[in-house]
């Protein structure tokens, strides 16, 4: 699998202001209807908060991976975010998290986003993924790490 493949440019944002999960969240999901690839930003602000409600995406290393399936989307969707400062999200290791990947999957196809899912979990456990990507200074800069990193897991 090729992240980079699935995220686009004009889905990551190096800039997400830090704050409360909710209003990271929020901020990002109005980007994405901004930029035209969701319609209605509310519903899926509700459907992630609703997922985060039943266990934090808070992974360890920095990097948390908010997702949801909805019937707002028909082809997964990725975004990529980066929160220079960190933010606290109820992580795994309790440490602050910088890289915010967003997952959307289509409720009648769930096998594909749970397939981006333990992609993103080995590439976190098995890489230096999120450490490069903090130094990103890029949009190119994140795609060139991802397929770096990704090379390396063979």
């Amino acid at each position: 699998m090729n992240i980079c493949a699935i995220l686009n440019e004009n889905q990551i944002f190096l800039d997400l202001k830090s704050g409360e999960k909710e209003k990271v969240l929020q901020e990002l999901v109005v980007r994405l209807k901004e930029k035209d690839l969701i319609m209605d930003e509310k519903t899926i602000l509700k459907q992630l908060l609703e997922r985060e409600n039943l266990c934090s995406t808070g992974l360890e290393k920095g990097i948390a991976v908010p997702h949801t399936l909805t019937d707002q989307v028909s082809e997964p969707l990725l975004a990529l975010a980066l929160v220079k400062e960190g933010m606290a999200y109820e992580s795994v290791d309790q440490m602050p998290t910088y890289v915010l990947l967003l997952i959307l999957g289509n409720k009648d196809s769930p096998g594909v986003q749970l397939k981006i899912l333990a992609h993103v979990c080995r590439l976190v456990k098995e890489t230096e993924f999120v450490e490069r990507v903090k130094k990103a200074k890029s949009v190119q800069d994140v795609c060139a790490v991802l397929n770096e990193e990704e090379r390396k897991m063979g």
